[in-house]
């Protein structure tokens, strides 16, 4: 409800103020001024639209200077070995979904990553006795389709047959 205001407060208006108005040259003004020598002027201040943005920014003042850090007590420095500096690096971060700076990152690097070389790959046994079982079906379904083909073949070739004896009978009888 802060966005809406329950009220908005008036301001106390001033009353008008009228000035008499005399052009110095009367003369001279009597065509533009509708033939009057003088005029008389309403004067008073604009509303203000309460909608209207701020015309001035509010500036912040600079912040006071801070209060000095606390003192950290460290222990006298040592001088880092190669070892040291080696084991304190750290890899870049390689993503195998964004490469935004597009670089060409080695495969062995892309594997380590997510860890699919560190992993045993198991097969289930079970893999092994579906491939064979897939493999029997297909071979079933083969010499299924190999009969049936064979079987049509010999359809179609007593059919021949047939027709053919009949075609022979039929020529038979027309030379008879």
């Amino acid at each position: 409800m802060a966005a809406r205001p329950t009220h908005i407060e008036k301001e106390d208006k001033k009353e008008p103020i009228f000035i008499r108005y005399t052009p110095s040259q009367a003369k001279a003004d009597a065509q533009h001024n509708s033939g009057a020598r003088q005029r008389i002027i309403k004067l008073q201040e604009m509303p203000k639209d309460p909608l209207e943005p701020p015309k001035f920014r509010v500036k912040k003042l600079p912040p006071r200077p801070p209060s000095p850090p606390v003192p950290v007590m460290h222990s006298p420095p040592r001088k880092i070995t190669v070892e040291d500096q080696q084991n304190w690096k750290i890899p870049p971060c390689i993503s195998n979904w964004k490469n935004i700076k597009g670089y060409t990152i080695p495969l062995d690097k892309r594997m380590a990553t997510d860890g699919r070389g560190l992993k045993e790959v198991q097969i289930n046994d079970n893999f092994a006795t579906l491939s064979e079982s897939l493999y029997i079906a297909e071979r079933n379904a083969r010499q299924d389709i190999e009969v049936r083909a064979q079987m049509m073949k010999n359809l179609m070739q007593s059919k021949k047959a047939q027709k053919e004896e009949e075609y022979r009978k039929i020529a038979m009888q027309v030379d008879a």
